[in-house]
């Protein structure tokens, strides 16, 4: 009977393992999802989508590049999509493919995809198209970039990238300038402290908000005084001047990672005269500055109540 009773609750977990991931046990099987992303309806096709990244790779990734040449773009989008998000290497002559098809939004999905995959064997396609007259494209072709470059194995090429990479910063696009910083991430910011600063005071929301983001990333891992002190400045006028709360947030935490107690006394003033967002971060970033600091202030608000 104990035998029996094991079995059974064997038994059991594995239909409750199976009803919760939704795939095999009699559960609709990779080609049928696949066979759905040819559906007219957006929703449709979403969830055929979420339900074959539940698969194994083995499973999807050959019938995705099976598809990839479909008649329809709506296919051909859900397909390059889905291999960036498998992020297997498999894909990549499908991927590289696709960077001229005919619709700039596959066009796109496939640049995206090929950076979230990150082969230096992309590299040399995806520079063919640096120059690509659709905004979209471009912004998703500079962003692959420097998830692509490899040092190791295309120093050359890694190179190319880079000044392509850099020249972007400065590019008319918005989207392009934002592209091209997040892709220089992935070469460490190198040579581009004085181009962030300068980017931080863009007239574009978005680059600025990116623009200060990476400035703390940067100042965490720069050693150089003159740098740090660059950056320093250019986040607590961030801090200051900058009209969007979105972006004092991100000036805030950036002080933080940088970790210079230089700005505590312009925290502290946020704790007092800022927003009810400012208090919350700036609370946080002392914290993390000057715990004391923090703890005075906590106590002294305390006593006032």
């Amino acid at each position: 009977m104990v035998g029996i009773f094991f079995k059974k609750q064997k038994f059991g977990s594995a239909l409750l393992l199976c009803a919760g991931l939704g795939l095999a046990c009699g559960g609709p099987a990779p080609e049928e999802y696949v066979h759905q992303l040819k559906s007219s309806q957006k929703v449709e096709r979403t969830k055929a989508a979420n339900q074959l990244i539940r698969f194994d790779a083995d499973e999807v990734v050959p019938l995705l590049i099976e598809e990839a040449d479909s008649g329809y773009i709506r296919v051909r989008f859900e397909v390059v999509s889905l291999l960036g998000r498998f992020k297997d290497e498999r894909g990549v002559p499908t991927l590289v493919t696709a960077l001229k098809d005919k619709s700039p939004r596959v066009a796109a999905a496939a640049a995206w995809a090929l950076g979230q995959i990150g082969s230096p064997k992309a590299l040399p396609p995806l520079l063919k198209y640096v120059r690509d007259p659709t905004v979209e494209v471009r912004q998703y072709v500079l962003g692959a970039l420097g998830p692509c470059h490899s040092y190791e194995a295309e120093p050359a090429l890694s190179d190319s990238a880079f000044r392509v990479v850099f020249r972007a910063l400065r590019a008319p696009k918005p989207k392009w300038r934002i592209a091209a910083l997040q892709s220089l991430r992935a070469y460490g910011y190198r040579d581009a402290v004085q181009e962030v600063i300068r980017m931080s005071v863009d007239p574009s929301n978005e680059v600025r908000y990116v623009a200060v983001q990476a400035l703390g990333q940067i100042g965490h891992a720069q050693r150089g005084k003159p740098a740090r002190d660059a950056i320093y400045e250019a986040l607590v006028v961030a801090l200051d001047a900058d009209e969007l709360q979105s972006i004092r947030d991100k000036a805030i935490h950036a002080l933080a990672e940088v970790g210079d107690t230089r700005a505590v006394p312009h925290l502290q003033r946020l704790m007092q005269e800022g927003t009810e967002e400012d208090q919350i971060a700036a609370r946080l970033a002392l914290y993390k500055l000057s715990p004391q600091v923090a703890e005075a202030m906590r106590a002294t608000e305390l006593g006032a109540k």
